[in-house]
C-alpha cells in the first residue's frame, strides 16, 4: 500500500508538469498493477520505468563534466582521479588525458548513480556516471593532468586541467620499523600523525586591524570522533566567529601530507598594542586503528578495531601589535581601515523653531564596530538632539565591511544666516601607514523668522548730553556728565574699619576655599554613587515602567524601559547617554568580563523595545520585555561584581 501511494503521487506530479505522456501512461499502468497485488515482476517493471524517467529529466538539465583530484600528494602514494558526468554519455566516448608523470595502476572503473526525491509534492531526479583512475606518481614535482572529454548526444564536454604537486615526504623508517612488530594499537599511530594547529593569517599588524585565526586538525589516521575541545581565551582581542567550509582538504606540513579539517574560524581584532600571546587550544581526537591478527585475509580483510584517544595541543602564537605612528590628527578616534564619507545636508532655507537634520554616512572596510560618532559643530542658536545611529555591517573571513549612518537632528531657534562648519573624520590606513582625513563641505543655511521671535529694533539715541536716553529692556543707562562729588581727604587705611574689612575678606576667602574643596569632593562622590547605585536607579525606572504596563500605556512603558536600560549602562560605566551605542555597550561589557551572549541579549532587548515603542504590541509582550530586562541586568550586575 505504501508503494502504491508513492506511485500515485508520482503520477500526479508528472501530470502537473507535463512530462512525457508515454512514460506517464506506463507509471499509471504499473500503479494499478501494484494496487491489484501483482508480483515482483511488476515491481521490477516499475523500477525500470522510474529509471527511464530519471534519465529523461536529467537530460533536460544543464550537463556538467567535472574532475576531482587532490591538489597535493606524496611520492610513492597512490591517489584517485575521478571524472564525473551528470548525464547519460554516448557509448565509449570518454577520452582520458595522457597522465604524464604518473603510472596508471587501475582504471577506468565505472560507477553509475540514480536518485529520485519527492519533496513537498515536487519530484527531483539526478543521474551521474563516474570514471575512476588510480595513479602512482613517478618523480616529485609539479604536474598538470590535461583535460578529459566525453560526448552526450553527440555534444562534446571537457573538464578543466588539474594541477597536482608531488612531494617527497620525509623518511620515517625508524618509527615504521619499531611499530611494525607491535600489535599495540597506540603504537600504530606516530607522534606526528595527528596534529592540532592554530593558523594565523598575520602575526604583525596595527591596533584595530583584523586577522583570521583558524583551528585546523592535521591527520594521517582515520578519525572517528573529536571530544573535549577547549578554545583559547583570546584576551586582548575582539573576536567574531565566522562561517567556514568544513570540507576536508590535503596539505603539506613539515614534509608530510595530511588530511586537514577546519574545526573553527574567527576574525580577531587587537584592542591593545604590544606583544599578545594566544595560548594553546586543546582537543581529544579518537582514532580508529585496525590491528591485524592471524585470521587476516588479504581479500576480505580482518583484524580487531580499536578506538585510540590522542590528546592534542596547539602551539601558542604571539601577535605583535604595532602602535599608531605619531602625528595623528585631532579628529582621529581609532578608526582603522579604508573609508569613504558622504553627507546629506538640510534644506538651505528653513523657518525658525523648525526641525531638520544632518545625515553623515561612513562606509568602507575596517573596524566599523568601534568607530565613534564624529563631532559636529552647530551654531549656538541651534538646539541639538541625541544622535541617531544606523549600521549595516557585515563580517567576512577577510575583514569587516559595510556602513554606519549618523543622523544629527536639530531645531533652529533664531532667524538669520548661519554657516555649518565642515564635519571631519580621520582614519588610519594600515596599507599605506598614513592618516587620512575626510570632511564634508561647509554649508550655509538661512533661517527665516516665523513671526514668533521678538523684534529687535535700533535704539534711538540723543546726541546732546543732558537729554534723557531711551532704554532697551532697562539694561542701557545714560552716563552721568558733570563734576564728580568731592570726598574727604582723611586717610582710610589702618583704621578699625579697614582692619575689619580685611578680616572679613580673609574669612570669606577661607570659607569659599573650604566650600569649593567640599564641592569637588562631593562631585567625585556623585560619580562614585552613580556607578554604585546604577542598578537601584534602573530598578526604580523599571517600577515606573511596570506602572505604565499595568495601565496599558504601551508608548510610555517602552520609553521608560529604554531609559532604564540606557541609563543603567550610562550610570554604571560613567558614560554620557549621548556617547552610547550598542557596539559601545558590547565593548564595555566585554572589558568587564561579561559574556558576549549576555551582552548581545542586552542589546537585543534595546532593539526590540525601540521597534515595539511605535508598533502595536500586546500586554504579554510588554510583560516579557519587562521580565527579560530585570533578568539580564541582574546577570550583568553579578558578572561585573565577580
Amino acid at each position: 500500500m505504501c508503494v502504491w501511494r508513492m506511485v500515485r503521487h508520482t503520477t500526479f506530479s508528472l501530470a502537473d508538469n507535463d512530462y512525457n505522456k508515454n512514460a506517464l501512461r506506463g507509471v499509471t499502468e504499473v500503479s494499478e498493477m501494484v494496487e491489484e497485488g501483482y508480483n515482483m515482476r511488476q515491481l521490477a517493471k516499475l523500477s525500470l520505468i522510474l529509471i527511464m524517467l530519471a534519465s529523461a529529466v536529467s537530460s533536460w538539465a544543464q550537463t556538467a563534466f567535472t574532475v576531482d583530484a587532490p591538489a597535493i600528494t606524496a611520492l610513492g602514494q597512490p591517489f584517485r582521479v575521478e571524472f564525473t558526468i551528470d548525464a547519460e554519455p554516448d557509448a565509449n566516448s570518454l577520452e582520458a588525458p595522457a597522465f604524464e608523470g604518473f603510472d596508471i595502476i587501475a582504471g577506468p572503473s565505472v560507477s553509475t548513480g540514480h536518485s529520485i526525491q519527492f519533496i513537498n509534492g515536487k519530484q527531483t531526479t539526478s543521474y551521474s556516471r563516474t570514471y575512476t583512475y588510480v595513479l602512482m606518481p613517478n618523480v616529485a614535482g609539479k604536474y598538470t593532468i590535461g583535460a578529459a572529454s566525453i560526448k552526450v548526444e553527440g555534444k562534446k564536454y571537457s573538464t578543466q586541467p588539474q594541477a597536482i604537486e608531488v612531494i617527497a615526504e620525509k623518511s620515517n623508517a625508524a618509527e615504521r620499523t619499531t611499530n611494525s612488530g607491535r600489535k599495540n594499537p597506540e603504537s600504530q599511530i606516530g607522534k606526528d600523525d595527528i596534529l592540532l594547529r592554530l593558523k594565523i593569517s598575520d602575526t604583525e599588524l596595527y591596533k584595530g586591524e583584523s586577522l583570521r585565526a583558524s583551528l585546523v586538525l592535521y591527520t594521517r589516521a582515520n578519525i572517528d570522533n573529536l571530544e573535549d575541545l577547549s578554545l583559547p581565551s583570546f584576551d586582548g582581542f575582539w573576536s567574531q566567529e565566522l562561517s567556514f567550509d568544513n570540507t576536508p582538504s590535503r596539505e603539506e606540513y613539515n614534509g608530510r601530507i595530511y588530511e586537514t579539517y577546519k574545526i573553527t574560524e574567527l576574525l580577531l581584532s587587537p584592542q591593545q598594542s604590544g606583544a599578545i600571546t594566544i595560548p594553546s587550544a586543546t582537543l581529544t581526537a579518537i582514532a580508529r586503528v585496525v590491528v591485524q591478527d592471524n585470521r587476516f585475509d588479504p581479500f576480505f580483510g580482518g583484524g580487531q578495531v580499536y578506538r585510540v584517544p590522542r590528546t592534542l595541543k596547539s602551539d601558542p602564537v604571539t601577535i605583535r601589535v604595532k602602535e599608531f605612528p605619531a602625528g595623528a590628527p585631532a579628529t582621529f578616534n581609532g578608526a582603522v581601515g579604508r573609508f569613504k564619507l558622504s553627507s546629506v545636508m538640510p534644506s538651505p532655507e528653513i523657518k525658525s523653531n523648525s526641525a531638520d537634520q544632518i545625515e553623515v554616512t561612513i562606509s568602507g572596510n575596517g573596524n566599523l564596530k568601534f568607530i565613534s560618532a564624529p563631532t559636529i559643530s552647530l551654531p549656538e542658536s541651534f538646539e541639538q538632539y541625541d544622535t541617531k545611529i544606523v549600521d549595516n555591517i557585515k563580517v567576512s573571513a577577510m575583514d569587516t565591511s559595510g556602513s554606519i549612518t549618523y543622523t544629527y537632528p536639530f531645531v533652529a531657534r533664531s532667524a538669520g544666516e548661519f554657516t555649518i562648519e565642515p564635519l571631519r573624520f580621520s582614519y588610519f590606513d594600515p596599507t599605506t601607514g598614513e592618516y587620512n582625513t575626510l570632511a564634508t563641505e561647509p554649508f550655509t543655511i538661512k533661517v527665516l523668522d516665523d513671526g514668533t521671535s521678538a523684534n529687535t529694533t535700533a535704539v534711538e539715541r540723543y546726541t546732546n548730553y543732558g537729554s534723557t536716553m531711551r532704554q532697551l529692556d532697562r539694561d542701557i543707562r545714560f552716563i552721568h556728565i558733570g563734576k564728580m562729588p568731592q570726598r574727604s581727604a582723611s586717610l582710610f587705611m589702618f583704621t578699625p574699619i579697614y582692619w575689619l574689612i580685611v578680616v572679613v575678606i580673609i574669612a570669606i576667602f577661607i570659607v569659599v576655599y573650604v566650600l569649593l574643596n567640599k564641592r569637588i569632593r562631593d562631585n567625585r562622590n556623585i560619580v562614585a554613587r552613580r556607578m554604585k547605585h546604577a542598578d537601584k536607579v534602573a530598578i526604580q525606572r523599571l517600577r515606573t515602567a511596570e506602572h505604565y504596563m499595568n495601565d496599558g500605556n504601551r508608548h510610555a512603558f517602552y520609553e521608560e524601559l529604554l531609559r532604564a536600560l540606557w541609563g543603567y549602562i550610562s550610570d554604571k560605566f560613567n558614560i554620557p547617554v549621548s556617547n552610547l551605542t550598542k557596539e559601545r555597550i558590547r565593548e564595555e561589557l566585554y572589558r568587564r568580563n561579561v559574556s558576549s551572549a549576555l551582552a548581545e541579549e542586552f542589546c537585543e532587548i534595546i532593539s526590540s523595545s525601540e521597534e515595539a515603542q511605535y508598533s502595536p504590541s500586546s500586554e504579554g509582550e510588554m510583560s516579557e520585555a519587562y521580565t527579560r530586562a530585570i533578568d539580564v541586568m541582574t546577570k550583568i550586575e553579578g558578572a561585573i561584581k565577580r
